[in-house]
C-alpha cells in the first residue's frame, strides 16, 4: 500500500488494443479503501488529478504501475517535482472527488 505524498508512476492507455502506453510521475493524493480493495487519487506532475486507481494491470484506462515504482522510484532515478509538503502545509491541495 502506498501513503499519502509517495511517488508512484501511472501508466495510461492510450490504445490498450495497440498496447500504446504513456507512463506519468506522479504523488498519491489520498489512499483510501472501498469493498476490500485499495484505490488512491493521484496528482499528476502535469497537474492532472486522477481518481480512483488501483494498481492492477487489467484496468481499463489507467493504473498504478508497481513495477516501474518500484525499480525508478526507489532506486532515486526519478523523484517528483510536485511540493507536495509545502501544498499539504499551506493547504494547496486540489479537491478530488470521484
Amino acid at each position: 500500500m502506498y501513503n499519502q505524498g509517495e511517488t508512484v508512476i501511472v501508466t495510461e492507455y492510450i490504445n490498450k488494443k495497440a498496447n500504446e502506453v504513456k507512463h506519468s510521475v506522479g504523488v498519491i493524493m489520498r489512499p483510501f479503501i472501498h469493498k476490500k480493495q485499495t484505490f488512491y487519487d493521484v496528482l499528476l506532475e502535469r497537474r492532472t488529478g486522477l481518481s480512483f486507481l488501483n494498481t492492477a494491470k487489467s484496468s481499463k484506462q489507467s493504473f498504478i504501475n508497481r513495477e516501474l515504482t518500484t525499480k525508478l522510484i526507489d532506486s532515486d532515478s526519478i523523484e517528483t517535482t510536485i511540493p507536495f509538503k509545502a501544498m499539504l502545509e499551506f493547504e494547496e491541495l486540489p479537491i478530488m472527488i470521484a
